[in-house]
């Protein structure tokens, strides 16, 4: 058996699916071909489909991925690179579920066929799991330059107040769905502490991405802290602050 490029090392069969989706929106010859050998890719993963788009059809598409939330999103953070999206003339569409794969060589895969689509006219491309637009060159640079796989690359981290907890922070992520794993929500982190959360987090990100599974009720040590925070798997794949479930942890006071 080919030893893995992309392997997980900590790899038990969660039973779930990942879920992987891309859009790259630009302008392609009709003829369009990606050369395998040079974006390190075997092709599509079973299961994954690559869909060929007019931008202007698209649009019309409920989920179209510049409009609604994510194209406020996009609208705040990158406008310019949004009126690019907005302007192109097509989209490819990636879409499809995995069984929870014993190494990631199928992302590496779809890594290196947006790369190409990047190459070959792409201008940006959209993560929805991640709320991120790239462009082409920054797609190219952060997934594709160097032949490695980093979590942090694949999966977002974000710090904002806890709604829950005035005075408090929340630490949460998005795009652990990619990897067959649920997301993180650590609440009632004090500020002074958030720093730590976050290293916290990272850790579990990395755990996961390699294929570890973290149970329903397991516990967790807390550096400097008597008491155990306990991990309580909850919402549902339709959740919309995840699009996927996640692990519920509650920072000690």
């Amino acid at each position: 058996m080919e030893t893995p490029h992309w392997p997980r090392e900590r790899w038990q069969d969660s039973g779930d699916e990942a879920f992987l989706l891309w859009f790259v929106f630009g302008d392609f010859d009709a003829d369009f071909r990606i050369d395998a050998q040079r974006f390190r890719t075997r092709g599509l993963p079973p299961g994954i489909e690559a869909v060929r788009y007019r931008n202007a059809a698209l649009a019309q598409w409920e989920g179209y991925p510049l409009a609604g939330t994510l194209g406020a999103i996009f609208e705040d953070e990158e406008p310019k690179l949004l009126d690019k999206a907005r302007r192109a003339g097509e989209c490819w569409m990636l879409r499809g579920n995995l069984h929870d794969p014993a190494d990631l060589d199928g992302l590496r895969d779809l890594v290196g066929t947006i790369a190409g689509l990047c190459d070959g006219g792409g201008v940006a491309v959209v993560d929805p799991q991640m709320l991120t637009m790239f462009s082409a060159r920054e797609w190219q640079a952060r997934f594709f330059a160097n032949d490695a796989f980093h979590a942090r690359d694949h999966v977002l981290i974000l710090r904002d107040g806890d709604d829950e907890q005035v005075g408090r922070i929340r630490v949460h992520t998005r795009g652990l769905r990619k990897f067959a794993r649920p997301d993180l929500d650590v609440r009632n982190v004090p500020a002074a502490l958030a720093g730590q959360a976050g290293e916290l987090v990272l850790g579990f990100v990395e755990f996961q991405c390699a294929g570890g599974i973290i149970t329903d009720g397991h516990e967790i040590e807390i550096e400097g802290k008597s008491q155990r925070v306990i991990a309580h798997l909850s919402g549902s794949l339709d959740d919309a602050d995840f699009n996927n479930r996640h692990l519920a942890l509650h920072w000690p006071d």
